[in-house]
C-alpha cells in the first residue's frame, strides 16, 4: 500500500509513541507483586502479560519503523527540488 511521505511521518510518531507505552508495559504492568507479611515475608511476582508478546510487537513496530525511515531517506535521497537561488549572494557577508 502506497503512502505519501507525510502520511508516514506522522505514522512513525504515532508507533514511537505506541513503542513507548509498551515498553512502559513491558517494565511496570507486565507483573503484579503481592507481599505476604509475618513469621516469613515473602514476595510473589506473577506476569499479567506474556512478556514475550509484549516484546514480539515491540520488534515488529520497531521493524515497521526501520522499514519506513529507510523509504523516506531513499526517497529523499533521489527527490529533487526545483529552486531558482543564488548561493553566493545568500551567503555574502552584510556590508
Amino acid at each position: 500500500m502506497a503512502k505519501t511521505i507525510n502520511e508516514l511521518l506522522i505514522l512513525i510518531k504515532v508507533i514511537k509513541e505506541r513503542i513507548n507505552v509498551l515498553k512502559s508495559l513491558e517494565i511496570q504492568v507486565s507483573r503484579s507483586e503481592t507481599m505476604f507479611y509475618g513469621k516469613d515475608e515473602k514476595k510473589l511476582i506473577e506476569p499479567k502479560y506474556d512478556v514475550k508478546l509484549v516484546d514480539k510487537k515491540i520488534v515488529e513496530l520497531e521493524k515497521f519503523l526501520l522499514e519506513a525511515e529507510t523509504k523516506i531517506k531513499t526517497s529523499n535521497a533521489i527527490t529533487k527540488v526545483e529552486i531558482d537561488i543564488d548561493v553566493d549572494k545568500l551567503l555574502d557577508p552584510i556590508n
